[in-house]
């Protein structure tokens, strides 16, 4: 289904806390390269990628969007015509009917000073018809193309390949991403690092296993235009 694009910015907090960084650090041979400003500036990285995903996960399918704008402006477009049973020109005996209620009762509105009730309501009506006509602009305007299919749903994911990349290249290491020709597990630091800061973010995020966890990467991997890409290799 078409979905409206996600708009803002957002920043969750990681799962974990901050200091449990220091652990994974150790494990993944970044203990050298990460002093506790970068350490702190690589966790809320981690929050903005949880924030990219939960604004992902929240957008709206354009359709039911579609349907309530039409709805409105029909509304607005049928009370507008009810309301202008005091108009000249000819009009049904159920505008007339509406509109002279209304308009009876307005009169005794203490605060309807400044204008009659009359004018009163052709104003209303005319703001009636302004703002319908902005809702069926409204709808029309909104993206109709499908995107690429499963594109959005892991924009997040390739945001978090690109960080663990730039950790890589900060600490001098190869983010290799292997997988057993015989066997078919998968090995290699970038899959190490993904699995480690993955626990990092929502639960909801994380891999079901080393191997979803690896065919993400590969896909990341393809689609970051200036990756330095790894290609699996079997041994």
């Amino acid at each position: 289904m078409t979905r409206l694009p996600a708009s803002g910015a957002r920043i969750d907090t990681p799962r974990r806390a901050e200091e449990e960084l220091k652990s994974v650090f150790c494990d993944l041979g970044l203990t050298q390269v990460f002093d506790e400003a970068a350490a702190h500036e690589l966790y809320w990285k981690l929050g903005a990628i949880i924030g990219q995903w939960s604004r992902e996960q929240e957008r709206l399918e354009v359709s039911p969007v579609a349907k309530a704008l039409l709805s409105t402006a029909n509304n607005l477009s049928e009370v507008s015509r009810l309301l202008s049973g005091l108009e000249t020109g000819f009009r049904s005996s159920l505008e007339m009917a509406v509109s002279s209620r209304v308009a009876d009762l307005l009169s005794l509105d203490p605060t309807v000073r400044s204008q009659s009730s009359q004018e009163l309501l052709r104003s209303f009506c005319v703001e009636a018809d302004r703002i319908a006509h902005v809702c069926l602009v409204a709808a029309a305007d909104l993206p109709q193309a499908r995107g690429k299919r499963g594109r959005w749903r892991y924009e997040w994911y390739d945001e978090f390949t690109a960080l663990l990349l730039q950790i890589a290249e900060k600490a001098g290491l190869e983010p290799t991403l292997n997988k057993d020709r015989s066997t078919g597990v998968r090995s290699g630091w970038l899959l190490d690092a993904a699995l480690a800061f993955e626990t990092f973010l929502d639960r909801l995020m994380h891999s079901p296993s080393s191997e979803a966890c690896g065919k993400r990467l590969e896909r990341s991997l393809g689609r970051l235009p200036n990756a330095k890409r790894q290609k699996s290799r079997a041994r």
